[in-house]
């Protein structure tokens, strides 16, 4: 009996050093990047506390600041955004969201609805947004919807991530490497901002009626329809909302309209000439590329927005609310690292 409870803790230890070596590994190994780290820090927030919860791809990402949405309205927001983010991880990570906080309005980036996604190309997107992410239900719906289109992808290495990344010890120097976990808080509440500015123009005749064909996926277009629904379910608004993006065109435009009208949700379309032209942006100046505007763009899509949200939804102003004081400290920090004024 004496031997067999042994031999029991000797296995019980060795599996423990494992799992703490092998956590070890991944934490050196795994290619992490700010999208990854912002859609993980929202763990960070207090439950129950985000009046606006963004989700969508990367044009959410680099447009909307909540910060300054708290900054001039009071009311708080996060984006759990990544860059070419499946209709799938958007209504996963939705899903999820809603069990951490209680958000008024949800804000659906809904561009993809006119793409077919590929799971086999798109590898190295979906693991943005996935490696975030607890290991959780709503993670394990996605992963097995993403290993059974693409059979070259495993179920175990988006749960163990260093299965996938091992090879990377040719990059990484084990000397020099510190370890750092995925990040626990954010000051950007997901804002990660591009400075960077490259002159753009917008195409001859942009936003103009051309009379050409446009189809929704069938796939988004039924994870965009249960995210809406689930919002529903919870009282929630949701806007479905189009940032700058020059290779947008009236025909998406009027079908993503019609959409929306009918499951009776707002849509806000920013590259709609009248709202284009109240927002200012500067194609000079203020793009990043012909899809995201930069640093300086997104404060000027951020004062529209964030008039828009406290014109149409009763949002609270949190400022001066001392059980929101870290929101206040995370303003300081963002005003600071941004150099926003």
């Amino acid at each position: 009996m004496g031997k067999k409870i042994n031999i029991i803790a000797r296995c019980s230890a060795f599996c423990l050093v494992f799992a703490l070596v092998f956590t070890q590994m991944t934490q050196m190994y795994i290619r992490r990047d700010d999208e990854t780290n912002e859609i993980h820090a929202f763990y960070g927030e207090e439950e129950n506390t985000v009046d606006v919860l963004c989700v969508g791809s990367s044009p959410l990402l680099r447009g909307v600041s909540p910060m300054l949405m708290y900054r001039d309205h009071g009311f708080t927001g996060y984006v759990r955004a990544s860059a070419l983010q499946a209709p799938s991880v958007t209504y996963g990570l939705l899903e999820e969201s809603l069990n951490y906080q209680s958000p008024q309005v949800v804000i659906l980036g809904c561009d993809n609805l006119f793409q077919n996604y590929d799971y086999a190309e798109r590898e190295g997107d979906l693991r943005r947004a996935l490696d975030g992410m607890k290991l959780s239900g709503y993670k394990w719906r996605i992963i097995r919807e993403v290993t059974e289109a693409d059979e070259r992808q495993t179920e175990l290495s988006y749960i163990f991530p260093l299965l996938r990344y091992h090879e990377r010890w040719k990059e990484v120097n084990l000397a020099e490497v510190e370890t750092e976990p995925l990040m626990q808080h954010s000051f950007k509440k997901g804002h990660v901002y591009l400075r960077q500015a490259e002159p753009q123009a917008y195409p001859e005749n942009f936003m103009e009626p051309t009379g050409e064909t446009v189809a929704f996926d069938e796939s988004a277009l039924e994870y965009t329809k249960k995210s809406i629904a689930l919002c529903k379910e919870r009282d929630i608004e949701v806007v479905i909302l189009h940032l700058p993006k020059m290779s947008w065109t009236y025909e998406m435009s009027q079908a993503l309209e019609e959409f929306a009208q009918e499951q009776g949700v707002a849509y806000v379309d920013l590259d709609r000439e009248e709202i284009r032209n109240e927002i200012g942006l500067d194609p000079e100046t203020e793009y990043y590329d012909q899809g995201h505007v930069n640093l300086a763009g997104s404060v000027k899509v951020t004062a529209w927005l964030g008039e828009y949200l406290k014109e149409h939804y009763d949002l609270p102003d949190h400022r001066g609310d001392e059980n929101y004081a870290q929101w206040d400290a995370d303003l300081a920090q963002y005003l600071e690292v941004s150099g926003v004024s």
